[in-house]
């Protein structure tokens, strides 16, 4: 039973998220209550059930039918495996915190084309209360700084989620990531057809699950 609690707070948190990546930073995430925004009526608790109320409904609303995204379910969903893995101590909370944070970061830059400093630097302050700092993560956290104020061919965003990385990974683990990203978030653009910017966070989340979870496979 204890394991669908987990599973439970981590799709809540993930809707909470949701409502953060909607509404931040040019709206209150208080106020007003959860709604739909086609029809604008108030969702009712029933309608706010993750994941299952969406389901339910068809992944419309249930008032106005107008569809939903389907990237609310899957990020409730996701979230909620993640703490389920993290209750049955296949994950450590650290690693859990900067997949919850990738996440939340690259859909709000793949919706939005920013990178909300504000939240990175939440989850950031999480990973330090958790898993402590070093001396790369410093470094990282340097070149974000710098790359805001000067072109280095990097976004400071990416060098921020480096950052957080770096309290997680060791050294020669951040090597591959860094490589693996790379090579990803190359081949993404020359798949493009229209020739397009590519946020790199979301490869650099790739690159953190593929060495998180392939250690998993490999003990």
């Amino acid at each position: 039973m204890i394991d669908f609690y987990f599973f439970l707070v981590g799709s809540i948190l993930a809707s909470f998220l949701g409502l953060v990546i909607d509404r931040f930073p040019e709206q209150s995430i208080i106020s007003p209550a959860s709604h739909c925004d086609s029809c604008q009526t108030r969702l009712r608790p029933l309608d706010l059930i993750p994941i299952l109320s969406q389901v339910l409904n068809r992944f419309r609303c249930r008032y106005c039918k107008a569809p939903y995204p389907v990237w609310y379910a899957l990020f409730e969903l996701g979230l909620g495996l993640l703490f389920l893995a993290w209750s049955w101590g296949s994950l450590p909370l650290g690693q859990v915190i900067l997949i919850t944070a990738g996440l939340t970061l690259s859909i709000y830059d793949f919706r939005h084309q920013e990178y909300p400093l504000l939240v990175w630097i939440v989850f950031h302050l999480l990973l330090m209360i958790c898993s402590g700092w070093n001396l790369v993560m410093l470094f990282f956290l340097i070149l974000g700084i710098l790359a805001h104020f000067i072109d280095i061919r990097m976004g400071a965003g990416d060098f921020l989620f480096l950052a957080s990385c770096a309290i997680v990974f060791s050294a020669t683990e951040l090597l591959i990531l860094i490589q693996f990203a790379s090579a990803t978030g190359i081949l993404a653009f020359l798949l493009q057809k229209k020739k397009e910017r590519l946020p790199f966070v979301p490869f650099l989340l790739l690159a953190a699950c593929v060495i998180i979870f392939g250690k998993l496979l490999l003990v």
